[in-house]
């Protein structure tokens, strides 16, 4: 491994490369949706500490194409290339860079396996001595450079990734998720703080909003904010329900609109808010959710009075002993400001049918592997 960090290094480093208008990505067909989980299995808090991430990188994407200008300098032929060669050189910085809790492993592609197992225990010998490693797959779509430069440069690019969390002590996977982010180089060179948005620092962020974060989540379900399904588990394994799950007493849609297929007009639909209940402890007692476009929360609350702040004024919700369960939905309404509704269960049905678990795995008609995915890891 250390022989593949240091070819790596050789080839990254190369003489100063300056972006300049070339070919350009396909764009994006949305193969991943923004956020989903497919796997949870999580039995005790993991911290970034215990985490390897073997993030896969081809040798030969670190060396960009490159050609001699009118003026003899050295200039990008081909900005894909050059964008991979800098996310290459930004894994091997993050390799040896303290600021980053969880250790990058540069690792060749000729590692991965379709098993989660088999790829894991094709791996070199850990030397950091961890109990968890993250499998990270990604890659790059539409890469866009600006090409006026005159007030600065930048590209943007989305970037999909799918990550595995293994436990070598239990010998399995315990979170796989996909996703799809966007990023942005504003240097006309390689920057170390720049380009860890090209991998490092995406990938970070992704492990603490989910398999890292999860020990907060999982202390408040014990205390009376649970997360559960929207909709009910059927009978027959491997099917979408389709009925709402009776124990789902708050369930709340974001419909804000999304765009994925251009980098420059990336929006994920994300919208921050938050539950407070004074009536309970710990981490129960304010609560916080991320969700993205065609995502759901669905809770199971214990009786008491909650605000959810889902705006700027929050709204109160008062959740009853067999009491009917409280469905809202939002999006942008008059203005463009946010619109928040409560819903009937009919709609809410319908909404439920056309969205994704924010929080955990659920069998939706549009999750996997109902809806089919282009996964590196298709088996356990």
């Amino acid at each position: 491994m250390s022989l593949f960090i240091t070819s790596l290094r050789a080839l990254a480093a190369g003489a100063a490369l300056l972006l300049m208008p070339g070919a350009q990505a396909a764009r994006l067909q949305a193969e991943f949706p923004i956020l989903e989980v497919l796997l949870l299995d999580i039995a005790q808090p993991i911290e970034k500490s215990e985490i390897d991430v073997a993030g896969f990188i081809a040798p030969e994407s670190c060396t960009p194409k490159m050609h001699e200008n009118t003026w003899g300098n050295m200039v990008s032929s081909d900005n894909d290339s050059l964008i991979h060669s800098w996310a290459c050189r930004a894994y091997m910085d993050a390799a040896v860079n303290p600021e980053y809790q969880v250790a990058f492993i540069p690792t060749p592609p000729s590692f991965k396996r379709p098993s989660i197992r088999d790829t894991v225990q094709g791996l070199p010998p850990s030397t950091t001595g961890r109990r968890y490693v993250a499998l990270v797959d990604w890659t790059f779509a539409d890469i866009m450079p600006h090409k006026n430069c005159n007030y600065g440069c930048n590209s943007d690019l989305i970037m999909l990734s799918e990550a595995v969390v293994y436990d070598r002590v239990a010998d399995k996977p315990v979170w796989h998720s996909i996703q799809t982010k966007h990023a942005s180089m504003s240097e006309l060179s390689y920057t170390e703080k720049n380009a860890k948005w090209l991998g490092p620092g995406l990938v970070s962020g992704t492990l603490t909003s989910g398999p890292v974060i999860d020990q907060y989540a999982r202390e408040a379900d014990g205390k009376g904010v649970r997360r559960t399904t929207a909709l009910k588990t059927p009978d027959q394994p491997g099917q979408a329900g389709t009925v709402l799950n009776p124990k789902a007493n708050l369930i709340i849609f974001n419909r804000l609109s999304q765009e994925t297929l251009d980098s420059r007009k990336f929006d994920d639909g994300n919208h921050f808010y938050s539950l407070v209940a004074n009536h309970l402890d710990g981490r129960a007692k304010k609560t916080y959710y991320m969700s993205h476009s065609r995502t759901h929360v669905a809770l199971e609350l214990v009786p008491g009075t909650y605000q959810l702040s889902l705006e700027k004024n929050p709204m109160t919700i008062e959740i009853k002993e067999h009491g009917s369960p409280v469905y809202l939905s939002f999006g942008k309404g008059f203005m463009d400001k946010l619109s928040v509704s409560e819903i009937d269960a009919k709609q809410a049905l319908a909404l439920a049918q056309d969205s994704l678990n924010a929080l955990l795995p659920e069998l939706t008609p549009v999750a996997y592997p109902l809806r089919a995915r282009k996964l590196q890891w298709t088996q356990p």
